[in-house]
């Protein structure tokens, strides 16, 4: 079967779709997996918006086509699934949860989870995440340097934590940063050799893997039994997660195993990596930090930022989809079709893993003129309206658009206007970050070191700073 966008008679013949050789067996394996970033960017430049190449024993489609983008994304998304590879990569961290998850398995999971990223109780977080941010600012000391990769790892846990789960993960922090920590490791090692370690070899990176996941059980677990015992909908995720139920019942405890550990990756290391690049950004750019600087000033006058106050701040949100187009954390994803496909005016066989870089779409010259400068004036309502669906796509789209994008969106932007107020953004003396891109686009192992230096007059150290009650739990119900 083959599914056709118009009529066949009515459709030209497909464009030819380039071929990047690579070695003769292996194909682009090697290339892709040696610095997969640099490679999928070059090899763009060079092949054009779609080109393919032999990744394994399969044939990966890389595409920043809009129009095709957007095919995949929505118009044929019924037909196009998460990739088998991608999903036994995940299987053992993230089980049956909404990531890895397709069909209906998937549907009946985001039906259930979907009221709790409802917008007027995404609204009631606002609070507790300003709150956490100056916390996290009056920890710091003048002129010390910190690495704010870990600052914001350590203050996404505990938001995520907080107005998720509502629990304070300070006892269990130290446990969860170094079983994240060896996950990731244990993926990236997986995604990055052409013939990983098997999962059931006893190697070293294999028992901490083990050690870890255990570890994340045994919290989640920990968690779900003390809401299950007090019986009660606190308003929150993890009441969701627990209470909630459809014709075929309530999620049985692995799949609220599964969801809870998906909601803490992704909430967690997606953003603490998109607000260091952010950071990275407007440390780089201290014309843009100014003009971000005097909006926060003139809006707020000093008081914490309020759900309510978002609409006001136009230009933080600029630089913060800016970087998500310059830098994303999801810098690449992908998918599997079942069927054959035309999709624009190419040609896609059943089985074709079709990539989607969100770091390459944002790259295309055709749409975004000098690409690599950073300038949130291009993301005026009029400029965003004139681009073309499948153009920007940092939280993918259509129906697996991220379920928590509304929630991330506006915790980005509190913690980042936060830091804005209170902190001179910038980068210790001389320091470049490195540019690694495996599971997230991350700044590598030196992370991204910063000098502390207090604004004139920071809110959060004068004492009298104002903060907006957050939103009863009767309302956010």
């Amino acid at each position: 079967m083959t599914l056709l966008v118009e009529t066949q008679e009515n459709l030209p013949p497909p464009k030819p779709i380039p071929r990047h050789k690579g070695h003769w067996l292996w194909g682009g394996t090697f290339d892709f997996q040696r610095n997969p970033a640099e490679f999928l960017l070059e090899a763009h430049e060079k092949y054009g918006d779609v080109f393919v190449t032999r990744v394994l024993t399969g044939q990966s489609y890389f595409i920043r086509d809009p129009e095709v983008v957007n095919a995949i994304n929505v118009t044929h998304a019924k037909h196009i699934y998460k990739p088998k590879v991608v999903k036994q990569m995940w299987k053992p961290f993230l089980g049956d949860g909404l990531v890895p998850n397709d069909g209906d398995s998937w549907k009946r999971q985001h039906k259930l989870l979907m009221p709790g990223f409802h917008k007027t109780r995404v609204d009631a977080y606002a609070p507790t995440m300003a709150e956490y941010t100056a916390d996290m600012v009056r920890s710091w000391t003048n002129g010390e340097q910190r690495d704010f990769r870990q600052e914001m790892a350590e203050l996404t846990l505990r938001v995520v934590a907080k107005t998720l789960f509502d629990t304070d993960l300070a006892h269990d922090s130290e446990t969860v940063h170094q079983a994240m920590d060896d996950i990731c490791e244990a993926l990236i090692d997986h995604a990055q050799t052409p013939i990983p370690t098997p999962r059931w070899w006893p190697s070293e990176r294999n028992k901490r893997m083990v050690r870890a996941l255990d570890a994340m059980d045994g919290v989640i677990e920990r968690l779900v039994d003390a809401r299950r015992k007090q019986n009660k909908d606190r308003g929150d995720l993890m009441s969701q997660v627990v209470f909630a139920t459809d014709e075929q019942g309530s999620m049985s405890t692995k799949q609220m195993r599964d969801e809870l550990m998906t909601l803490i990756f992704a909430g967690h290391e997606t953003t603490a990596h998109t607000l260091t690049w952010a950071w990275y950004l407007l440390a780089t750019n201290r014309d843009t930090l100014a003009k971000a600087q005097a909006e926060l000033d003139q809006t707020l006058g000093g008081r914490a930022i309020g759900a309510d106050d978002l609409p006001d701040l136009p230009y933080l949100e600029m630089c913060l989809k800016e970087s998500l187009r310059r830098l994303p954390a999801v810098w690449i994803f992908a998918r599997e079709a079942q069927t054959d496909l035309r999709l624009g005016d190419y040609f896609f066989p059943k089985g074709a893993i079709l990539a989607i870089s969100p770091l390459a779409t944002g790259r295309n010259a055709k749409y975004f003129d000098n690409p690599l400068e950073y300038r949130p004036e291009r993301w005026t309502r009029e400029s965003e309206r004139r681009l073309p669906r499948g153009a920007y796509v940092p939280f993918a789209g259509g129906p697996r658009v991220c379920l928590g994008k509304q929630f991330a969106m506006m915790e980005m932007r509190i913690i980042l206007g936060t830091l804005i107020q209170n902190v001179d953004i910038n980068l210790l003396d001389g320091f470049e970050p490195d540019f690694v891109a495996n599971i997230s686009l991350n700044p590598g192992e030196r992370g991204m070191q910063m000098k502390v230096r207090f604004r004139d007059g920071a809110p959060v150290l004068t004492g009298d700073r104002e903060t907006k009650p957050a939103i009863s739990d009767t309302h956010a119900a």
